[in-house]
């Protein structure tokens, strides 16, 4: 029995391999398991119950090594713990479907033609403009018209459309967006990954179930049973979106784990890979039964690994963490760090919360504030609440009428930076904030306002104010898919496990709300033309950015110096027109003669010279002035 293996630290352990390492002549299999003796299952044929048992040798810091000779590339592996329970290996690059069992894996067999030296996309950390979506979400119903239907390759198609209008792949290139966001596509245990469930009611899962955190989800490969199938497919669909200078956001899962007593870690290493309470039950901060103790130095290394792992194989772009106040914000530091040596560009934010109460000390959590000047970002709830609302319920917010919210709406506009004593954030960089009204939980924002607003013959309108804010404010815009047209999820709350006519993209709702799609374009087109909202200095954001004051609380007026000219910014969230005196606007500007161009309105682009400042109800107006 090892005694030490706690007292390691993640620079002792950091740079060990762990997993199945492979080459043609040998493979080595390391696990950590300090407690436990370890035997190591092998077979050509995870069907057939009889495997090559072979004894393992432990070192002095609790890892299990064997050195198998030959090429045993494909080869079915699990560790046998105390002669009794069987489990993959928490390393496992891929496994067989479902999860079952491990697989060695010779990756470079796994290279698409090309995937292997090409590029990933060069875009700065304050040009992103964010999109969520879910692989299966996005392609899966029939109006998608793509033949690989809620599939990795489904997202590799060129030239589908419906009726005309573009859908999958072809629609993320039309809007413009930078990242795209990915629900989980690592491997979870929430759904049965056979091909002929694919499709079942009860089959469907968003995926925050982890199982294996270095390996691909077998359900969206078009053969699961390929062990290699789920991993050069997953690499050809980053190599599609990345061909359309998009870059690759990954949903990341390492505040808990889909089992508990029965997980892979616990049984290796019983009580070491969780934060357990005084009474030996496990801590809850997540929820949904379990917590990992990711300040520990083995699991720090799972997390980093996994993280290095997908940005070197897979060309990742950035991560997205679910509950990430439930990752210590060393272990954040640290892999930002590492991840930025391979990237530079890498962007890294997430969920400044947790469900429940932990074990984690609270200094240690990575909570709203934790990110301030470390290089990563968190997901702006007081904006979020403040522009429609609660999450889930008949609350309204400032485009809904709520203007005494104006203070909070125009500290999100200014990236949540410390502006004024009036407008007073919680980020250093602008940068730090993520800006959305909606993501896949919780209501999305069309259901939002059908249960929050008394009048819907102006729903849309309500819909573009949403969109302006998000897209017109410092900081980093996030959307979610479908928002871009209306999409509804039929006022489900939490569709995690809903079926895929809940949660599937249907393309004609894009058909019947072309014109919100062809206003937001025109935003993130604009926010990309202007590239007024690319500075993150809160020192450059004080310099540029003015708000004019003593103007009625449904009236948000700012404008931001752009070397000779300025752009002016007007939103009208009242039910009437407004119009605002020319005196007043010379005064704000500072200038006495002026030209004015209009080049967004209420229907979107827009190129016209005005004289006056004459705002239509509920609408975002921009103004070049020079």
């Amino acid at each position: 029995m090892i005694k030490n293996y706690k007292d390691l630290t993640y620079d002792d352990i950091k740079d060990y391999k762990l997993g199945a390492i492979y080459s043609k002549t040998k493979t080595i299999f390391r696990v950590f398991a300090p407690e436990v003796d370890v035997k190591l299952a092998l077979t050509t044929n995870y069907k057939n119950p009889r495997k090559d048992i072979y004894p393992m040798k432990q070192n002095e810091w609790g890892v299990w090594e064997l050195s198998i000779d030959g090429d045993v590339d494909g080869y079915y592996y699990t560790y046998l713990v105390n002669d009794k329970y069987e489990v993959t290996d928490p390393y496992s690059y891929t496994s067989s479907i479902n999860s079952m069992y491990s697989v060695v894996c010779d990756m470079e067999k796994t290279n698409p033609t090309g995937f292997k030296n090409s590029k990933v996309p060069q875009i700065l950390e304050q040009e992103a403009i964010i999109y969520e979506m879910s692989v299966k979400n996005y392609t899966a119903d029939k109006s998608s018209r793509v033949l690989n239907k809620g599939k990795f390759l489904g997202l590799t198609e060129k030239n589908t459309h419906y009726n005309g209008f573009k859908t999958g792949l072809e629609n993320l290139k039309e809007l413009g967006i930078t990242h795209v966001q990915l629900l989980p596509i690592y491997d979870f245990i929430s759904v049965d990954e056979s091909s002929e469930r694919f499709f079942d009611d009860d089959n469907y899962n968003w995926g925050y179930d982890p199982e294996l955190y270095f390996a691909p989800e077998g359900s969206y490969a078009s053969d699961p049973t390929n062990p290699k199938s789920r991993i050069i497919e997953l690499k050809k669909m980053i190599g599609a979106i990345h061909s359309e200078n998009i870059a690759v956001i990954m949903d990341v899962v390492f505040n808990h784990t889909f089992k508990s007593y029965d997980s892979n870690l616990n049984t290796l290493g019983p009580n070491y890979y969780y934060r357990m309470n005084k009474d030996g039950t496990f801590s809850n901060g997540s929820g949904v039964g379990n917590e990992l103790a990711s300040e520990r130095a083995f699991v720090r290394k799972l997390i980093i690994d996994s993280l290095k792992h997908w940005v070197r194989e897979y060309k990742i772009d950035g991560f997205r963490f679910d509950l990430m106040a439930l990752v210590d914000v060393d272990t954040i530091k640290i892999a930002l760090k590492e991840l930025r040596k391979i990237n530079p560009n890498l962007i890294m934010y997430g969920e400044p919360w947790m469900a429940l109460g932990t074990t984690l000390p609270y200094e240690k959590q990575t909570l709203k504030g934790s990110q301030k000047s470390q290089g990563f970002g968190v997901f702006n709830d007081i904006y979020r609440d403040a522009i429609k609302g609660d999450t889930d319920s008949f609350g309204i917010g400032y485009i809904q009428g709520a203007h005494y919210l104006k203070p909070i709406i125009e500290e999100g506009i200014a990236g949540s930076i410390h502006y004024d004593d009036k407008r007073w954030g919680f980020a250093d960089y602008a940068s730090e904030s993520i800006n959305y009204f909606n993501c896949h939980d919780n209501l999305i924002l069309y259901d939002k306002l059908q249960i929050s607003l008394t009048d819907l013959e102006n729903i849309d309108a309500y819909v573009k104010l949403a969109l302006g804010l998000v897209l017109l404010s410092f900081g980093k815009p996030f959307l979610y898919e479908g928002n871009e047209f209306n999409h509804s999820k039929n006022n489900d709350r939490n569709s995690y496990n809903s079926p895929l006519f809940i949660n599937a993209i249907n393309w004609k709702e894009k058909e019947e709300n072309i014109e919100i799609f062809n206003y937001t374009k025109d935003l993130i087109a604009l926010r990309k033309d202007i590239k007024v909202f690319n500075k993150i200095n809160p020192v450059a954001i004080r310099e540029s950015l003015s708000f004019m004051e003593n103007i009625e609380d449904s009236l948000i007026i700012y404008k931001m110096r752009t070397g000779k000219s300025y752009i002016l910014i007007a939103i009208n969230a009242s039910n009437e027109d407004k119009f605002i005196y020319n005196k007043n606007l010379r005064s704000f500007i500072g200038l006495h003669d002026f030209i004015m161009d209009k080049i967004f309105g209420k229907e979107g682009k827009s190129n016209s010279k005005v004289e006056d400042l004459v705002l239509d109800r509920l609408s975002v107006n921009v103004y070049k002035i020079y």
